[in-house]
């Protein structure tokens, strides 16, 4: 992507980047995926439940302030899969739409970089919508 297109992205206000409070849990994955790639930090931890958790959202980019630090950057996406419904009982707190996708990723703790398919985003219903709260396999 260039240089422009993301400062330009970066310049539009936060909401009109997010998608409306009832978009699809799909919908919402859609706008959270393209802003990843685009190391659109603003609007990844947005699109986060927990808006204080910086390391769940995907950002990339980004400087380690120790070495701890974990920033994965999601190079690419694909084949965005069918959503499943995962029960409040499962998760142990409430209901998730989970949805797989196969990623291109780097820099993700625990993983080599490279392509993983079917790699799950997790959302939970929120009053601001769809809200990113779990990744990874299982």
């Amino acid at each position: 992507m260039a240089v422009a297109s993301v400062a330009h992205a970066r310049s539009v206000a936060i909401e009109e980047r997010l998608p409306p409070s009832d978009a699809s849990a799909e919908q919402v994955l859609r706008v959270y995926l393209r802003a990843a790639t685009m190391h659109d930090c603003t609007v990844t931890e947005a699109l986060t439940a927990d808006r204080g958790s910086k390391d769940l959202a995907w950002c990339g980019g980004r400087h380690p302030s120790s070495w701890f630090d974990h920033h994965p950057d999601l190079v690419s996406y694909r084949h965005i899969g069918a959503a499943s419904h995962v029960g409040a009982g499962a998760t142990g707190t409430v209901a998730e739409e989970c949805i797989p996708v196969d990623i291109t990723e780097t820099n993700m703790t625990g993983s080599d970089p490279g392509t993983l398919p079917g790699w799950q985003f997790c959302f939970r219903h929120t009053p601001d919508g769809w809200r990113l709260t779990d990744e990874g396999y299982g």
